[in-house]
């Protein structure tokens, strides 16, 4: 009788059954076709790994190109809008040069504050920490990371006392403003000098003071 659950077997001239050589071959075919199934899932996952990883690098590339370009841009803007160096004749009559940051600055005081700053006293000097600073005879121009500031009379002859933009209170970080009791005011990187009207010498606050809605200066200290 046939097996009805093993089914019948048939066996080739050799002997060896037909069924199980079929079922074998059937199986390898098949591991085959799955195996080149993952395979090309895998090659089109690695394709679109690629592409993705090529379209970040020409997006990061374009974004860096763009970078460069308008930095230069800037560079060539600033460079382009600097004004020419002028010379300045000094009280002895010698002319000196005023340019750069120094001579921006010089260009937006008014006429009372530039008359009240003076003549140059002589050119433009340059620190070893970068900072550049020309004296005139009512105040020096001097400019830092900080920015560019005047610092005037009094209070400018006391924070040299104190080894100016290379001392205790380093380099200014406003112009000369009034403050809210009435008193000119220069702030620095590490405190506050001020002057009050009828002393003969600025005073060192040790902290910045609070600036209560500080005020320019109209007339710059003496």
């Amino acid at each position: 009788m046939v097996n009805p659950t093993n089914g019948p077997r048939f066996r080739g001239p050799n002997g060896k059954e037909i069924m199980h050589k079929a079922a074998k071959r059937t199986a390898a075919v098949s591991a085959a076709v799955l195996g080149i199934a993952l395979f090309g899932s895998a090659c089109n996952t690695t394709k679109e790994d690629a592409r993705d990883a090529m379209d970040s690098a020409t997006s990061a590339a374009s974004s860096i190109a763009a970078s460069a370009t308008s930095a230069a841009s800037s560079v060539a803007s600033s460079v382009l809008n600097a004004p020419e160096p002028t010379k300045i004749a000094g009280e002895d009559g010698t002319e000196y040069t005023v340019e750069g940051a120094l001579l921006e600055k010089y260009n937006a005081l008014d006429e009372t504050s530039k008359g009240a700053l003076g003549a140059p006293l002589g050119e433009q000097e340059k620190n070893e920490d970068g900072g550049v600073y020309q004296p005139f005879k009512g105040g020096v121009i001097i400019s830092s990371d900080a920015g560019t500031f005047v610092v005037w009379g009094l209070i400018r002859d006391k924070w040299n006392e104190l080894g100016g933009s290379q001392g205790e209170l380093g380099y200014p970080t406003s112009d000369e403003t009034t403050n809210a009791d009435g008193q000119k005011q220069s702030v620095f990187q590490n405190g506050t000098l001020t002057w009050t009207e009828g002393e003969t010498e600025a005073v060192v606050v040790e902290a910045p003071a609070p600036s209560a809605e500080p005020t320019p200066s109209a007339e710059p200290t003496p």
